[in-house]
């Protein structure tokens, strides 16, 4: 950066013609259009006259970014008025109450103490029917990372934002419900001695009260003006509103993306008539609705104007033809097979056999049916979908576990579902049932088994009733002795000191004796 750019940059910015910044320096026009082609040099006195004029140093001028130099200026004038804004305010707090009586400081002290209260109160409400609706928003990710990092952060983000706007609401409310009356201006040449100069100034202002100090004013704020370090708080806000926004439309277009995936497969369902139709209707509308979010956010973040009647000319209709693809669904789904029956051929059946132990339990967290044979062996039937498979487990304490896995073969299950669709029908894969084939006997044995496994889980249940209650007898116990202890030290410690009395009494008297 030359003298060239930078007098080229300084005279737009200030609205000059090469003309008139001639006629300022007293020069001719041409002189300064060979200044800004780097044809030719100006003089020293004025170079100094136009640092004198545009309030540069020499340095500046010569060799650095013009731009660069005024930005860094108004960072540091806008920080030094933020911290100037924030004296001043605690300069006109302690005048304010160092002008009021005891009763007003009081009053406003308790005053400040409600506001906070009332702020803790809504937020603490606000922030409890956030986390409802977030905790709705996202069950389907219950008991993962994900959603513990997500109310994480929202958690963290909302305490910050609480606490910085409810220091700007206490600020404004303190600064419009009393430093804008008590603003105290002192001016020694201000004198009134008529009504007629009261009354003049009274035009002035919305409202002057005189104190008893002929030389102080106090003045009410009719604007309710708002300081700089205030205003710095709100931008604050409006960041942080800004970076939420943002972690919303990421999410937003990750879901963006899942919608196009979901517009691509719907066309693998075309068979199915007015479900294929609903489908595309309800994809295509969410679509719709999301880059419609997704455009007003990226407006507010990047401070543009959103037309609104463009937005509603097209949310409105979207909004329609959503609930249209919802209705379109069960009208279409009357004509489909719903199929439970875990006898028919969309389930398998899966055989395992296990030897007989006579300390062997069930878990009976399933639905279990016995079937009486003549076998000692125990046999192990399950019907249940073709993409799980059946696993048993013998835990240390002799309890069968049953389990029914996923085999894992998403591609097959998923076109599976979408065969079921074309072909009008709706099968709960989720369904099965679990039969045990064994002789009676040990039928007999693995019931008396578990009722006496549930016996004992009672009498261990009992037990600890028992132990819970003597645990808080023997509290109370220690809690009675305790202040038994206590009042027998304070006796101890009356006793002492007034034995300490008597002692120095004797030693007093001993002392006299001798003297004597």
């Amino acid at each position: 950066m030359n003298l060239s750019d930078n007098l080229k940059k300084i005279r737009k910015d200030n609205n000059l013609s090469q003309e008139q910044l001639a006629e300022k320096l007293g020069v001719s026009r041409q002189s300064v259009s060979k200044w800004e082609s780097n044809v030719a040099y100006p003089e020293m006195d004025k170079v100094l006259q136009l640092c004198k004029m545009f309030n540069l140093n020499i340095d500046e001028l010569l060799n650095q970014d013009i731009k660069e130099v005024r930005e860094t200026k108004e960072v540091k004038t806008k920080r030094n008025k933020y911290l100037d804004d924030f004296l001043n305010f605690i300069s006109k707090t302690l005048d304010m109450f160092s002008s009021m009586n005891f009763k007003t400081k009081l009053k406003c002290i308790i005053e400040q103490i409600v506001i906070v209260f009332l702020l803790i109160i809504l937020f603490i409400g606000l922030g409890l029917v956030l986390n409802v609706v977030l905790s709705k928003l996202f069950r389907f990710m219950y008991y993962t990372r994900l959603y513990d990092l997500i109310f994480d952060i929202f958690g963290a983000f909302y305490i910050v934002f609480s606490i910085v706007l409810g220091i700007i609401i206490l600020l404004q409310i303190f600064k419009t419900r009393y430093l804008d009356y008590y603003t105290v201006v002192k001016n020694k040449n201000i004198k009134l001695d008529s009504n007629d100069e009261v009354k003049n100034l009274e035009k002035e202002q919305d409202k002057i009260t005189i104190s008893k100090n002929p030389s102080t004013i106090i003045i009410r704020d009719p604007k309710h003006s708002s300081y700089s370090f205030i205003k710095s708080l709100l931008n604050l806000i409006l960041y942080m509103i800004k970076a939420l926004e943002l972690f919303i439309a990421f999410i937003l277009i990750l879901i963006l993306i899942f919608q196009t995936i979901g517009l691509v497969m719907s066309f693998m369902i075309v068979k199915t008539g007015l479900l294929f139709i609903g489908c595309i209707i309800i994809v295509i509308s969410s679509i719709l609705l999301n880059l419609i979010i997704l455009h007003i956010i990226y407006n507010f973040i990047f401070n543009k104007k959103t037309n609104k009647f463009k937005t509603c000319l097209i949310f409105i209709p979207s909004v329609m033809f959503f609930g249209l693809g919802i209705g379109l669904i069960p009208v279409s789904l009357k004509d489909f097979n719903y199929i439970q029956n875990v006898d028919s051929n969309y389930y398998v059946e899966d055989i395992k056999t296990i030897d007989m132990n006579d300390k062997l339990y069930l878990d009976l967290t399933q639905d279990i049916e016995f079937i009486e044979t003549d076998s000692d062996k125990i046999q192990i039937i399950c019907r249940h979908s073709k993409f799980d498979y059946l696993s048993l487990d013998i835990s240390t304490n002799n309890i069968l576990h049953i389990y029914l896995n996923d085999n894992g073969n998403f591609i097959k299950e998923l076109k599976q579902y979408i065969d079921d669709l074309n072909n009008k029908t709706i099968v709960d894969y989720s369904n099965y049932k679990i039969y045990i084939k064994t002789s009676k006997e040990n039928i007999q044995k693995l019931k008396e088994n578990i009722n006496g496994y549930y016996d004992r889980i009672d009498d261990l249940e009992n037990d600890i009733r028992y132990y819970l209650n003597r645990i808080d007898e023997l509290n109370k116990e220690i809690k009675s002795k305790d202040e038994k202890n206590l009042q027998l030290e304070n006796e101890l410690k009356e006793k002492t000191d007034k034995l300490n009395e008597l002692q120095e009494i004797i030693n007093s008297y001993i002392k006299d004796e001798n003297d004597r």
